[in-house]
């Protein structure tokens, strides 16, 4: 009996060390990194756009489902409709669609009208889905897995040519990449440690730290006005620095563009039109026309405008139809000036800036030598880039 009740004891104590232990240990490593991959390809998500529990559910941004910012073609497209008071998020199919009503807190078959029971929200300006939900409703697979560099998010459609734990392998690089960019994003200083989280659908939320330095550093968001001309040289500065930029297009200069804008959605850039037009009809039918081309040669929808020279009551006009209009901190197009002294008035400029700068440029040579000296100097000052998206409007 002694001998028994002295096991006990030890079993016991060997629990609780471990209880300690385990406690320490979550102390340490309480940041949860979320990496998302689809198919065989890793995505580059910025850390405002990581996914995140919320209410018990996972939930991803909406970026994930948008082929022309991801590359990969899950079936799914999105709309978007901003009126007013009104903010309705469309995800749709061949085989059906899914219409959120973001203020509403709401999800409804569109063809239908059933409600689906769940809902999207924004957070950190853009729109988040539930990923379970979305999945089932569209035919899509999900998994959690755990590794070395935080828990792996992986959507397929079946398209995929690697199991999870054969991509897992090959991806290991990628991954220690990104779950270092997001510590960096976050100013944490920890040690990569397998996530707890377990597959399918039973993994649980996690409580993530509250960052503190990111919220002092200097954030850039590139817009630039594309006249045409030089286009895919811009292209080559923005894609060998790997920074996303927001490319405004006039709807005259899209077809003859066509290679340069299939480049930039591929390389995962932001495309909006560009319009001069003084009053709102003429405006509405220019985005009309612009709109059409882009939706019938690129499947591609945007509702992101630059407007110039129009009257007020145009933007209003165009807001009033689902437009979301540029407004910006910085005007950085080209000024007649020598690059050189262009370039270190926009360093002059963000040196003395705060939170986050819109900055529009534009394609001439003299703004594409400006971005190519500048962009170095922005990422030796510890500035983020931020690629503007409709959500961010």
């Amino acid at each position: 009996m002694n001998g028994w009740k002295r096991a006990l004891a030890c079993l016991c104590a060997a629990v609780l060390t471990v209880a300690l232990l385990t406690g320490t240990q979550a102390t340490a490593d309480s940041v949860e990194i979320y990496i998302v991959a689809e198919n065989d390809q890793i995505l580059d998500l910025p850390l405002e756009a990581m996914p995140a529990w919320i209410g018990g559910a996972m939930y991803v941004p909406y970026h994930v489902f948008d082929w022309s910012y991801t590359g990969v073609n899950l079936g799914v497209s999105y709309g978007q409709d901003r009126t007013g008071t009104d903010y309705k998020f469309t995800l749709y199919s061949l085989d059906g669609a899914l219409l959120f009503d973001i203020n509403a807190g709401t999800c409804v078959e569109q063809s239908t009208g059933e409600d689906m029971g769940m809902k999207a929200v924004l957070r950190n300006g853009r729109v988040f889905l539930p990923l379970a939900g979305v999945c089932r409703y569209f035919g899509l697979n999900y998994s959690y897995t755990p590794t070395n560099y935080g828990t792996l998010v992986r959507i397929t459609n079946g398209q995929e040519g690697l199991s999870t734990s054969r991509f897992v392998e090959s991806s290991v690089n990628q991954m220690r990449i990104r779950y270092n960019d997001y510590l960096k994003a976050l100013g944490a200083v920890t040690t990569p440690k397998p996530s707890s989280s377990g597959g399918g659908s039973t993994a649980g939320p996690s409580a993530s730290p509250t960052p503190s330095g990111p919220d002092q550093q200097l954030t850039v968001a590139l817009a630039f006005q594309c006249t045409g001309t030089g286009a895919e040289a811009l292209l080559d500065a923005l894609d060998g620095a790997g920074v996303k930029a927001l490319l405004f297009f006039r709807p005259e200069v899209l077809a003859r563009n066509e290679t340069a804008l299939r480049r930039a959605v591929g390389s995962g850039h932001t495309v909006g039109l560009s319009v001069e037009a003084g009053d709102g009809e003429a405006a509405l039918a220019a985005l009309e026309e612009g709109s059409r081309w882009l939706e019938d040669n690129l499947h591609l929808r945007t509702h992101l405008a630059l407007l110039e020279g129009v009257q007020p009551a145009a933007v209003q006009a165009a807001e009033a139809a689902g437009w979301a209009c540029w407004s910006g901190n910085l005007d950085a197009r080209d000024d007649g000036r020598s690059w050189s002294a262009q370039r270190i008035a926009l360093l002059a400029d963000l040196e003395e800036a705060r939170g986050t700068v819109r900055v529009l440029m534009d394609d001439s040579a003299n703004g594409t030598a400006v971005l190519e000296q500048s962009l170095s100097r922005m990422k030796q000052a510890g500035y983020r880039f931020h690629l503007l998206v409709e959500t961010d409007f």
